[in-house]
Order: C-alpha cells, then sequence, then structure tokens
C-alpha cells in the first residue's frame, strides 16, 4: 500500500473525530489550560496571550465561546491558587565540580 493512499481498513490508521461539547466543557478546559500553563511558569499576561492565538485551537476556542472577561476571571482564580507555587529545575553538578552546599559540613547530612 503506498504511504501517501492509506487503506480505510488498517487499524493503526489515525482518525480523527469532533466531539460536540457544552458551556461546560469550555470551562473545564480553560482551567486545565490555566492551571497547566500557570504550572510551567506562564505569567497572567502570558496567559491571556495564549488563549486569544488562535494556533492554540483549544484554548482559543474556550475564549471564544466563554468570552473575554470569563476566562480573564479563570485565569485570575487559578493564579491566585497556583502563583504560590515556583517551580525550579536545578541541574545536577558534574562529576568534577564539588557541591558548593555541601562545604564545611562533616558528613553527608
Amino acid at each position: 500500500m503506498p504511504y501517501d493512499d492509506p487503506d480505510p481498513s488498517d487499524p493503526e490508521l489515525l482518525v480523527g473525530v469532533e466531539i460536540p461539547g457544552h458551556e461546560t466543557s469550555d470551562v473545564e478546559m480553560a482551567y486545565a489550560f490555566s492551571e497547566e500553563f500557570i504550572q510551567l511558569g506562564y505569567s497572567d499576561k502570558d496567559l491571556m496571550r495564549l488563549f486569544r492565538n488562535p494556533h492554540y485551537a483549544g484554548a482559543y476556542r474556550a475564549l471564544t465561546v466563554l468570552g473575554e472577561e470569563r476566562i480573564a476571571e479563570i485565569v485570575r482564580e487559578v493564579f491566585a491558587v497556583w502563583n504560590c507555587f515556583r517551580v525550579e529545575c536545578i541541574d545536577a553538578p558534574d562529576a568534577g565540580e564539588e557541591d558548593e552546599s555541601s562545604e564545611g559540613t562533616d558528613g553527608p547530612y
């Protein structure tokens, strides 16, 4: 079977379908997007920019269905909860480098 001519009986064929949603599902989706991106370090302004970007189809759909004010309210609510947590990724020191925090200690603790 040629690459560009998929066989409809192939069980591995990727098929996308659209499922009709309800306004409550758009609200839940807006909360999920807000929580995920705030936990990744986005500011409230960055997040609103993401909702306005049509390339982020799910977030953009939530904005068009719910409206700018409702999305801004969701972002403020989620930001108030998750902004107090900051995730910081720090690389472990290389094998040849000494950890500065262990200087002056006697033992592993």
